[in-house]
């Protein structure tokens, strides 16, 4: 009977996302880019985030909580399709792909975007560890 016990601890305390779990989070992302919700985006970030922008530039988590309090990005209009999940272990890669239009810094701006994101979980919140992004023609 104790191993038994042991063995369903050890099950319940293992990390396991599922395909809600990301829906969810990608979710609660769209919706703070929506409105450049910084303390979303300080929630589902980690740290140590690395993202590469369509120009090659590696941004920070910092970097991108600042281009939010600054609204460098403005967004009219926006939907978005997630396009596939792939789970391993405790950790998510995902595409979606955005329909927007807005403006960033100041400057016209509408397009189709592609994103990949690295989803890890950390006790019971998925956080993006890695991303990038392009503009599709």
């Amino acid at each position: 009977m104790a191993k038994l016990k042991d063995e369903k601890t050890l099950n319940m305390n293992k990390l396991k996302i599922t395909k809600e779990d990301v829906i969810e989070a990608e979710n609660k992302l769209f919706s703070a880019q929506l409105v450049s919700n910084v303390e979303i985006f300080d929630q589902l970030l980690h740290d140590d985030l690395i993202a590469v922008t369509p120009t090659g530039e590696i941004v920070t988590k910092e970097m991108d909580l600042n281009a939010h309090r600054a609204k460098t990005m403005i967004i009219e209009e926006a939907s978005t399709e997630i396009n596939d999940i792939k789970i391993t272990g405790n950790t998510a890669l995902t595409v979606v792909t955005m329909t927007a239009k807005g403006k960033m810094m100041g400057t016209p701006l509408e397009g189709t975007f592609r994103y990949f994101r690295v989803w890890k979980q950390f006790e019971d919140t998925l956080k993006i560890i890695g991303a990038s992004f392009m503009q599709l023609p």
